[in-house]
């Protein structure tokens, strides 16, 4: 057996229900790249996850014991919900206790659209409207408006990650549809426990537009931050970019 060769090593900190991120990850990885994750219970609500943020800071200590060049904290809606300024923070504060830059979800997604040049973007997700809330005032915070919004209504980790890539896509495509007429310069699909980053290069192709989902927005920037710029092809755009 060959030794292990990391190149980088990057810290995922997740929601305990999360499923898709990093069998994903792995499978677009360039090579060397290895995930090392830390969980947080989340046991449903508001209210869940204001408990889980509790965690927050032994996740983050563990994966700066296994020094990791990179960490991601992988949730949009928590992110959302300490909004921009103070999400920012967040990730700021990780980088000046750890010495470990840091990027949250939210955050990789404003990046991503920012770089993108979106100013006027279409929101789906599988939540609720109040989640879709939260991430709208952040959007807006950072400048960039979301002309419609569409989630699917459901409530829980286990039902977002059961809904199949085909399924996401035609959601998504519903939604893009209608709001065609409000100029939007891109489609946003949020979540991390979403399969979305499975059809964002056919969506792409299909509304030719920049499609920035969750899983790509935080990958994007997570290897940026630990200085792995290969280009990955097979999920959009924004992957397919040196970094």
């Amino acid at each position: 057996m060959e030794p292990l060769l990391w190149r980088k090593r990057i810290g995922l900190i997740t929601t305990s229900g999360q499923v898709v991120t990093e069998p994903r990850y792995y499978q677009l990885a360039p090579p060397g790249v290895t995930f090392h994750t830390s969980r947080m219970l989340h046991t449903g609500g508001p209210d869940g996850l204001i408990r889980m943020e509790q965690n927050a800071p032994r996740a983050i200590e563990e994966l700066a014991t296994a020094d990791v060049d990179a960490i991601a904290y992988c949730c949009t809606v928590s992110g959302a919900m300490r909004g921009f300024e103070g999400d920012q923070t967040f990730c700021d504060d990780i980088w000046a206790n750890t010495g470990i830059p840091a990027t949250s979800t939210m955050l990789a997604c404003v990046e991503a659209l920012q770089h993108v040049g979106a100013r006027r973007i279409v929101l789906a997700s599988p939540y609720v409207d109040s989640h879709n809330e939260h991430e709208a005032a952040y959007l807006r915070e950072a400048g960039i408006e979301p002309v419609l919004m569409r989630g699917m209504g459901l409530t829980s980790g286990k039902e977002y990650c059961r809904v199949t890539p085909d399924e996401i896509r035609s959601f998504c495509l519903d939604a893009w549809q209608e709001a065609y007429a409000l100029w939007p310069d891109a489609l946003f699909v949020s979540c991390m426990n979403y399969d979305a980053i499975a059809v964002a290069e056919n969506l792409e192709q299909i509304i030719r537009k920049p499609v920035v989902t969750s899983h790509t927005a935080t990958l994007w920037r997570a290897l940026a931050l630990a200085g792995i710029h290969d280009p990955i092809d097979g999920a959009g755009a924004l992957l397919a970019d040196t970094r």
